[in-house]
């Protein structure tokens, strides 16, 4: 499916916008973008580049690694 020609092109949208009714991941109203991230780093519905993929990364490391994780491994 893909969206009609009068709508936005994708981005980052109004950020006022709700992004109630979404076609491909794109909102219909004003263009934001849920920039769904495929293999060679760029998003699958409007196509940028420009993404850090830290940032959208589900997991984030912890800021300091606890003491009790800090041993040697016993062979």
């Amino acid at each position: 499916m893909t969206r009609a020609p009068t709508a936005p092109p994708a981005g980052y949208g109004d950020p006022t916008c709700p992004h109630v009714t979404r076609t491909d991941g794109v909102c219909e109203r004003c263009g934001h973008c849920a920039h769904d991230v495929i293999l060679n780093a760029a998003c699958l519905y409007c196509g940028t580049t420009d993404l850090d993929p830290i940032a959208m990364s589900p997991k984030q490391p912890p800021a300091v690694i606890p003491a009790d994780a800090l041993v040697r491994k016993k062979s």
